[in-house]
């Protein structure tokens, strides 16, 4: 159930609110109270400010009490806001300032925003409890006012804590400065605040409707991390055990971000579900992991498993990272190169359940596989399928070999036949894809030449025979309107010496270009190129020649290509 309620009537009625304890710390910056600070001062004019979706779960039916699902951030700085206000009133009845009603004042508003004193009044009952890193700082020093002496040995989301509290009471100070009506800035929280703060709220029953909502959301735009939802319901799980048990599956999903870095940690999760299960898609997952991931032991296993392949997925799109031999780095350079991930879940499960020695072979086999596939442009959704079936196969002891695996993937091979026409006009910019475009041109220079030039090492430059900004001197061979659909054609490009390349510009002719191209080392110039003229037909025989032999370049060693 989903409405439109106000800061007033979220904080009303008795309500309370917790942030499960297995959530992120708070994170909120300055950049962040700022833009909060600056919309609500615009509220006068604008009447209300929208501040998104607040998803809520109710922690006993029949009680007002939520487990704030989203929105933990948001409602925390509103908090700490009215804390800062009850904090100038206090200030104003110390310095004798209305003292009596300011006095009246703070109570009202820290019992009706914060929460509800004990009868012995030494104590508040928070409307709000926040996670376990920052709950105790929160009751303990913000409800109570008290600063501590040094923040330098506070936690990092502590500091956050305490800086919005100091931002938001300076910002109030400055406010107020020449008119300390205690009866203004109650009606500032009561009435500018409470009432003009709008939110979206979303009250779900379980863990997977709270899933189903995030994908909602996300499909229109707001940013929300499947991670962060897959994370809690492993943490919900393993608390059952108790707090040690949680520190310690906080310990692991801990060194499971700060190993995958700069990758996506719910794409990491989905590769490594499909490399042991059925192919999910990311709105499906969170969904079968809740199916098979049903207990405190499972959840460890599987946190175990997780931080276990890691090390290698963080690796995969490093080719020189030192977990690779040689012959693996040239292999993943490849599919580094190709930008592919659809094979991540295969190469996972090899990796687990195969001998490493297989797992080079398959490497090198999913290089040939994904290149000829990729470059005819197919069906990616289609490719993945196909690698997490051949996973799963390895998981479960059907498939015992790097052969194996590569025979189960034939049906995305593509055939010499289907592959030489694709290649035979196909076009890469150089401008979005000057890496993979040297890379071809180098494995075709070292079969041509029975060379072994690396691609990064190579000192040879990307030549283009028709320039990339032709002059005018080229229009005769190919007029300007069909320039365009030659300059990244694959038989444009050749390889150069950066010291002859540097000599050529816009204008110079072909013929003067094959006088230079002969002085080359490389026979894709001084060879490949050996024609009177240069026009579009040029291009398109010598482009017919490469496509012959990229087959046996790029080519399988155990699937046999036929139709």
């Amino acid at each position: 159930m989903s409405q439109f309620i106000t800061l007033n009537t979220i904080i009303g009625n008795g309500k309370s609110y917790q942030v499960p304890i297995y959530q992120r710390d708070y994170s909120w910056d300055k950049d962040d109270w700022e833009d909060l600070w600056n919309d609500i001062a615009e509220i006068p004019s604008d009447r209300t400010h929208y501040l998104g979706y607040l998803v809520l779960q109710p922690i006993k039916d029949g009680e007002e009490s939520f487990w704030i699902i989203d929105g933990q951030q948001r409602l925390t700085t509103l908090s700490i806001l009215a804390l800062a206000i009850t904090a100038l009133l206090y200030k104003w009845t110390k310095d004798s300032i209305d003292a009596e009603d300011n006095k009246i004042r703070f109570e009202k508003i820290t019992e009706r925003y914060l929460g509800n004193y004990s009868l012995s009044k030494l104590s508040l009952d928070p409307k709000l409890k926040l996670n376990r890193n920052n709950d105790d700082y929160y009751k303990s020093w913000l409800l109570k006012l008290r600063t501590p002496s040094t923040l330098s040995k506070l936690k990092p989301s502590q500091k956050l804590l305490q800086k919005a509290f100091n931002y938001f009471f300076g910002e109030l100070q400055e406010k107020y400065k020449t008119n300390k009506s205690g009866a203004d800035l109650a009606n500032f929280l009561e009435r500018t605040i409470g009432n003009g703060i709008v939110f979206t709220q979303i009250v779900v029953n379980n863990d997977l409707d709270a899933f189903k909502v995030f994908e909602t959301l996300n499909a229109r735009g707001v940013k929300l991390s499947t991670a962060d939802l897959l994370k809690n319901y492993l943490f919900k799980l393993t608390h059952e055990l108790g707090e040690l048990d949680l520190d310690e599956a906080e310990r692991r999903w801990q060194n499971i971000t700060n190993t995958i870095l700069s990758n996506d940690l719910t794409t990491f999760i989905r590769h490594f579900w499909n490399c042991k299960y059925k192919l999910e898609r990311q709105p499906t997952l969170f969904k079968a992991i809740k199916r098979e991931i049903n207990s405190a032991e499972l959840a460890f296993d599987f946190l175990n498993e997780l931080e276990e392949a890691s090390n290698y997925y963080s690796a995969f799109n490093n080719p020189n990272d030192e977990l690779w031999d040689k012959e693996e780095k040239a292999s993943l350079k490849l599919i580094d190169l190709l930008n592919v991930t659809t094979c991540y879940s295969l190469m996972l499960s090899t990796l687990k359940y195969l001998p490493r020695a297989e797992f080079k072979v398959l490497i090198k086999e999913l290089g040939v596989i994904a290149f000829r596939y990729n470059l005819s442009d197919l069906n990616p959704n289609e490719a993945e399928r196909v690698f997490s079936k051949v996973a799963n196969e390895v998981a479960s002891k059907n498939i015992n070999s790097a052969k194996e695996a590569i025979l189960g993937l034939k049906s995305i091979y593509v055939i010499d036949e289907n592959f030489e026409q694709v290649f035979s006009t196909l076009s890469i910019n150089t401008k979005r894809k000057k890496d993979l475009v040297k890379y071809i041109l180098v494995k075709f220079e070292n079969q041509i030449s029975n060379k072994d030039y690396q691609p990064e090492e190579a000192i040879a430059t990307i030549e283009h025979i028709l320039p990339e900004n032709p002059g005018s001197i080229w229009e005769e061979a190919f007029p300007v309107e069909i320039q365009e659909d030659y300059i990244y054609r694959l038989g444009n490009y050749s390889l150069l010496e950066a010291s002859i390349n540097n000599k050529l510009d816009n204008n110079v002719t072909f013929a003067d270009k094959l006088m230079r191209y002969k002085t080359s080392g490389y026979k894709l110039s001084n060879e490949y190129c050996n024609y009177e003229k240069f026009t579009s037909k040029e291009i398109s025989l010598r482009q017919d020649k490469m496509a012959r032999i990229a087959k046996g370049i790029w080519k399988s060693a155990y699937i046999v290509s036929v139709l």
